[in-house]
């Protein structure tokens, strides 16, 4: 009886201990907008002192794929992330996590914009010549999931215009930021979806790039992107991430905290936020949805009818999560 009282004792410590290393860990996932290693190093300061300030082990995802961040935030091997605005959607919506943060540029500015770039000696000066031409250009769309690369120009330029891009263009292929930029340098697509905070990077860090490229359109602004974390994380350390970025380049290590916020975004800094910033983005994607739904030819009508009550219905859920977000 007694050797089976130490087992169970020792089993239990054995499971303890195993408890308390995971709990000295931290896994942040941040989206890769330029190469990955290029993300890693500019961010690596701040993960350091994140890692000082909390006391525990950070360890770091970098993706360009933005699915596999927000995966990794609904199975939890993952507890806090860096997602564009229409990303953090699908890990908000799923219940597992939510706004906390988002960034602050170093102008004070709330939010940035999409653009579409084109060779600087390319003929194409406008959107409105590239519509008048179907079947000339090459373009570069960014990732689905990009709320800048995809969503907005989907939107306020395409939708808006009554443009479908597969039939506007000669050839559409989809890529990230920084294929996006490449391939317009490259000369491999005439114009790309790109952003004005990858074009401020690129102006100061690469000036000879910025000269070789020219932009025909910007959106509206786009609400800066959001920090999110786990909602089953332990409320002492969500404090603590609360607390350490609102307060990251302000403290005793002011200077080098700032070159670090400046090398990562040209970021002053993080604000408080929460779930209800995606309320506009929720509202284009809901559009996006529908109006796919609406053109799919393939669709009957009572298809179509079924479809667009099951994303209404879903959207409406979601509009009273970020709205109650609102109001807490």
């Amino acid at each position: 009886m007694m050797k089976k009282v130490l087992l169970a004792m020792m089993m239990t410590g054995q499971l303890l201990a195993q408890h308390a290393v995971a709990a000295d860990k931290l896994t942040v996932g941040l989206i890769a907008v330029t190469e990955k290693e290029d993300v890693r190093k500019r961010w690596q300061p701040l993960i350091d002192d994140l890692s000082k300030a909390t006391g525990q082990e950070v360890q770091v995802v970098i993706s360009p794929n933005y699915a596999e961040i927000v995966d990794g935030l609904k199975a939890n091997t993952i507890q806090m992330a860096w997602l564009s605005n229409k990303v953090a959607l699908d890990a908000v919506e799923s219940g597992k996590a939510t706004v906390f943060a988002r960034m602050v540029k170093a102008d004070g500015s709330k939010g940035y914009q999409s653009v579409l770039i084109t060779q600087s000696s390319s003929p194409l000066k406008s959107t409105d010549q590239m519509f008048k031409e179907p079947g000339v250009y090459q373009f570069a769309y960014g990732d689905s999931s990009s709320t800048s690369g995809y969503l907005v120009p989907e939107y306020y330029l395409f939708s808006k215009n009554k443009v479908e891009p597969a039939k506007l263009f000669k050839k559409v292929i989809q890529g990230d930021h920084a294929s996006n930029l490449k391939a317009v340098l490259s000369k491999t697509v005439d114009v790309a979806a790109y952003n004005t905070e990858s074009l401020d990077m690129l102006k100061k860090e690469a000036p000879a790039d910025f000269n070789r490229i020219r932009v025909i359109w910007t959106s509206p602004q786009i609400p800066n992107d959001p920090l999110l974390y786990r909602k089953d994380l332990s409320q002492g350390m969500k404090n603590k991430l609360e607390d350490f970025f609102t307060n990251y380049g302000k403290g005793k290590n002011a200077a080098a905290q700032k070159d670090t916020l400046k090398k990562i975004l040209n970021l002053s800094g993080f604000q408080r936020s929460n779930d209800a910033q995606l309320k506009p983005i929720a509202d284009l994607t809901l559009f996006s949805i529908l109006r796919t739904n609406m053109n799919d030819a393939k669709l009957s009508p009572q298809e179509k009818q079924k479809r667009f009550d099951e994303v209404s219905a879903r959207f409406g859920k979601l509009s009273a999560i970020l709205e109650s977000s609102r109001l807490n």
